[in-house]
């Protein structure tokens, strides 16, 4: 089963890019994503991923 990252995951990866970069180092985001949403760090790096792709229905090319 392939973990597929939800809207609200990859919202939360764009709102922490918006944050100032002092913010962002106070509270990293894979810790973030993981606690937020209970999930692992490979599941964390992948919401990250997808949201560089452009949101969870992107093409994993």
């Amino acid at each position: 089963m392939t973990f597929q990252p939800s809207a609200e995951m990859i919202d939360a990866v764009v709102e922490w890019r918006q944050r100032r970069p002092d913010e962002q180092v106070r509270q990293a985001i894979v810790p973030l994503l993981r606690d937020r949403f209970g999930i692992g760090p490979a599941e964390a790096v992948e919401v990250i991923r997808q949201s560089h792709a452009g949101g969870p229905d992107a093409d994993a090319s």
